[in-house]
């Protein structure tokens, strides 16, 4: 953090750094959060969701994003940098291969004016999913931990896992484990400032994320 755009209060800091309505470095302008969200949503890579508060039309109290597919490489086309148009009018008017990638991890960049707002994440019912191999770091940082599971969760998680070739597969066994019986989890992010070792040194800006068990995943399973 430099002394310029310093607060006590990290969101007023990054204020002063980002673009109205961004919580990343922008690479252009025009590439916002509703940008990468439109890719998700015109590849049919997702389904997303947002709730209002009904005392505030304008305050998103949580969003809901249901994972269709993850489209690999292969998928897009033989070049990668070729971009694509979008189905509808817009600006950008497409997109690349590494905007889609982008767009998996800034479209969750989305904070209420309370700081309050949260992911449901979940998967879809009855679907095969062939994830590319840059995912894997996505369901680290995104996906839940053992932890949060509950206790139900665990003991089939075990199971599962006792039973599932990772010698076969390069993903994660829980990764199969929640996207085969279409599992849910709640995520969330705040800024926070990190420790620094000098007390002359303004503090590192970082972005803190949390997972919790969403209750209502295990009704009708």
């Amino acid at each position: 953090m430099e002394p310029e755009y310093w607060d006590k209060n990290p969101f007023k800091a990054t204020a002063k750094v980002f673009p109205p309505g961004f919580h990343y470095r922008p690479i252009a302008t025009n590439k916002t959060r509703k940008f990468y969200e439109f890719i998700l949503i015109d590849t049919n890579s997702v389904s997303i969701k947002h709730f209002k508060d009904p005392k505030d039309p304008n305050l998103n109290t949580h969003s809901t994003i249901q994972i269709l597919k993850v489209m690999q490489p292969r998928h897009y086309g033989s070049n990668l940098n070729q971009p694509k148009k979008f189905s509808a009018p817009f600006d950008p008017t497409g997109y690349n291969y590494w905007d889609y990638i982008d767009a998996w991890t800034n479209v969750f960049w989305h904070q209420n004016s309370k700081f309050k707002h949260s992911w449901l994440i979940y998967f879809k019912n009855n679907t095969v999913y062939n994830f590319p191999n840059w995912f894997l770091q996505w369901w680290n940082y995104f996906g839940p931990i053992p932890q949060i599971f509950p206790e139900e969760v665990q003991q089939g998680f075990q199971q599962f896992n006792k039973l599932y070739n990772s010698k076969e597969s390069c993903i994660p066994a829980d990764l199969k484990y929640f996207s085969s019986f279409a599992l849910s989890w709640i995520f969330s992010w705040q800024y926070r400032y990190g420790k620094t070792e000098n007390s002359k040194q303004y503090p590192p800006l970082q972005r803190h994320a949390f997972v919790k068990w969403w209750s209502q995943s295990l009704m009708g399973k």
